[in-house]
């Protein structure tokens, strides 16, 4: 029997840019249907990674692989097919309605300068029926809250048919029922077995959605020290108040 594909792993990856190096000797390896959370203060590498891990960027140092295969060999549509990326709380797009917002993704499954057709379109519902967003389809992507933008917004990566997300401070400036709304989705694509990682500033999110046996937490710290392992393991009182350079009383006390 044949052991699973690894969907993205880093090997002894380096991150940054050619005068600097945000971090170093960054290795994990994550299946699919399981998560890694990202946490790090403002300006220690966590967009950076994502730009490496998407192929955006070259990595300084080390590889990536995607699916088994190493990302800087491969060409940026199988890439795009493979991996897909979810900003922070999307601004309204101009005069787009929610499907056309969702059939975007479909670009790299195209020819050069082909429009999406009617199989483009099945894909676009069935991602938004994946979330229960069969009925916005028509809505003003732009009139949408901020809880249902980042959902559309999630549906539309899935409509690349991508199995690996990647989503920079996914549930960043929603209020508390809209970042459970999006949390709860993500929860459910994790069970289908989608790869997710993750960037947050609240060690809560990863103890909510990163504790499965195989799921991770990564931190980056301002100095580039990098720590990897579960949740429980990595973010720990100490560990936090080094990382963000506060008091160890200021952790709150779910964190042992």
């Amino acid at each position: 029997m044949t052991s699973p594909l690894t969907a993205l792993s880093a090997q002894a990856l380096a991150i940054g840019y050619p005068r600097r190096i945000l971090a170093e000797n960054i290795t994990f390896a994550i299946q699919h249907g399981d998560a890694l959370a990202v946490l790090g203060p403002n300006g220690s590498g966590k967009t950076t990674l994502f730009r490496t891990l998407l192929g955006l960027i070259p990595a300084r140092a080390g590889s990536v692989s995607l699916c088994d295969q190493t990302l800087s060999n491969m060409p940026s549509p199988d890439i795009a097919r493979q991996i897909a990326y979810v900003p922070q709380s999307t601004a309204g797009f101009f005069n787009f309605s929610v499907i056309e917002v969702v059939e975007m993704a479909r670009a790299p499954h195209l020819a050069w300068f082909a429009s999406p057709g009617p199989h483009d379109r099945d894909v676009a519902m069935r991602a938004l029926a994946t979330l229960n967003l069969t009925t916005f389809a028509d809505r003003d992507f732009a009139e949408l809250s901020g809880g249902e933008r980042q959902l559309v917004m999630i549906a539309r990566a899935l409509a690349s048919e991508a199995k690996i997300l990647l989503l920079d401070e996914p549930v960043a400036n929603l209020d508390f029922g809209n970042r459970l709304m999006v949390f709860d989705a993500l929860l459910r694509l994790k069970h289908d077995g989608i790869a997710i990682i993750f960037t947050t500033h609240d060690p809560a999110h990863a103890f909510h959605f990163c504790n499965g046996s195989n799921d991770r937490t990564m931190t980056i710290s301002r100095a580039g020290d990098v720590t990897i392992g579960s949740t429980k393991t990595v973010l720990t009182k100490s560990a936090l108040a080094a990382l963000y350079g506060v008091d160890e009383r200021a952790v709150p006390d779910y964190v042992n």
